[in-house]
């Protein structure tokens, strides 16, 4: 096991590296259509932080939205240096179907509940016993 400092955790995590996504979504006529993206791997700060983008009075106002907004247009790039959305507020210019993609392919690559680390963790056998006693749930009988 090797030693860890702060420099080799931000490169084991990846912190600032780009991950390229594809994300589809509906053209103008209904077709499906299909782009590559690149998701930026944010740091805790950059993610905590990236509310500010609004330039709140007070961070607590700030909606569901806003908040889905900023982590979108800080951690979505077209290219290498190039963030996708010019401004923050060229987020809304979308429509919502752009942005649940993106935010999914963000949540891929960020895992912003801890929801995938945690599923890992369980199907490893860390705690298979409490897998191990979950009952089939019982049949009914059929009415035929």
């Amino acid at each position: 096991m090797a030693k860890l400092t702060f420099k080799s955790a931000k490169k084991a995590t990846g912190v600032g590296k780009l991950v390229e996504k594809t994300i589809k979504f509906r053209d103008e006529i209904g077709e499906e259509f299909e782009g590559e993206i690149l998701v930026k791997i944010l740091s805790h700060d950059e993610k905590n932080n990236a509310i500010n983008h609004w330039k709140l009075k007070d961070r607590k106002t700030a909606t569901l939205d806003q908040l889905t907004k900023a982590i979108l247009f800080e951690a979505i790039y077209s290219e290498e240096d190039e963030r996708f959305f010019p401004t923050i507020q060229s987020t809304g210019e979308v429509p919502t179907e752009i942005i649940d993609a993106m935010y999914q392919a963000a949540d891929e690559v960020l895992d912003f509940s801890g929801k995938k680390w945690i599923s890992k963790q369980k199907n490893s056998g860390v705690n298979s016993s409490s897998t191990e006693s979950v009952e089939e749930p019982s049949r009914k009988p059929s009415d035929e």
